[in-house]
């Protein structure tokens, strides 16, 4: 059986209900929807037994009180509708903007979060890179990149298969969102890299932090549900940082490749600027 959706079950909802302005049922759920049809039964049985008579049969003073009194119970009863229809229309305008919010706030989330690891991903890392480096400059703070490679992991998606490696990538995503602070944005680079900025972090502490990630790495033996047991996996890590290393946001990410391929022997290690940084905005 398919679910209703969010928007339909608001609506469902709100025809049975009674709602004030502001949201709260002003009316239980039941009595609602009886008094609704109680007033429908009520008009409807007046006008039928009216229309049985014939007006001769009522004095002319009885016949206008009579049909006055239809007529408020006409009345009444369209009033009634009309509000109950008001108020739910009020809470089908509120659902539906939620409705739309949360989707608006689902399509962000897509947009800048990778699918697979949750993590966040490629376009996010440099719109957040760009904004922490000026932030760093402007303030004089130190500002860290961490570029991290998960060794012969084509060796894994070869012996175990694709979908056993996006597990794996999955909860490594996982892992390295544990191991960063609040404050530092973990973000899946492509393929098996990732990529980490460190916000306030000087050198050392980047290190340490790439450290503490290959350690717990490399410490585990199962991956997924169980259907990697015994594969041991090494991270290589390349750090920069501002502004020792880089004197931009671009040549900031390139060094931390430079000492990320360093790392894995097949690039010459990162070279230390000289001279100080320009301050200019």
């Amino acid at each position: 059986m398919s679910e209703q959706s969010p928007v339909s079950a608001d609506l469902e909802q709100t025809l049975t209900e009674g709602i004030d302005a502001t949201g709260h049922n002003s009316i239980p759920q039941a009595g609602a929807r009886w008094l609704i049809r109680g007033a429908g039964i009520a008009v409807f049985l007046a006008l039928l037994v009216w229309s049985q008579f014939d007006v001769t049969s009522f004095s002319a003073p009885t016949h206008r009180i009579v049909g006055l009194v239809l007529i408020a119970l006409v009345a009444s009863y369209t009033l009634l509708v009309a509000t109950q229809a008001g108020r739910s229309h009020v809470r089908l305008e509120r659902s539906y903007s939620e409705h739309l919010e949360h989707l608006s706030e689902s399509l962000r989330h897509l947009a800048y979060h990778d699918s697979l690891t949750g993590l966040h991903n490629h376009r996010f890392f440099h719109d957040q890179l760009r904004s922490e480096f000026e932030r760093a400059r402007r303030y004089g703070h130190h500002l860290s990149v961490v570029m991290l490679d998960v060794n012969r992991f084509k060796e894994v998606n070869d012996r175990y298969g694709h979908l056993t490696g996006d597990e794996l990538l999955s909860f490594l995503g996982r892992l390295i969102g544990e191991s960063v602070r609040e404050s530092d944005i973990a973000a899946r680079y492509g393929g098996d890299e990732f990529a980490l900025i460190l916000p306030e972090t000087d050198g050392e502490a980047a290190r340490a932090t790439a450290a503490k990630i290959r350690e717990v790495v490399s410490n585990r033996r199962v991956w997924g549900s169980g259907a990697l047991v015994d594969v041991a996996l090494d991270i290589c890590a390349g750090v920069a940082t501002f502004p020792e290393d880089a004197a931009s946001a671009e040549q900031l990410l390139h060094e931390a490749d430079r000492a990320l391929y360093a790392s894995k022997g097949g690039a010459p290690p990162i070279r230390r600027r000289r001279g100080p940084l320009s301050r200019a905005m």
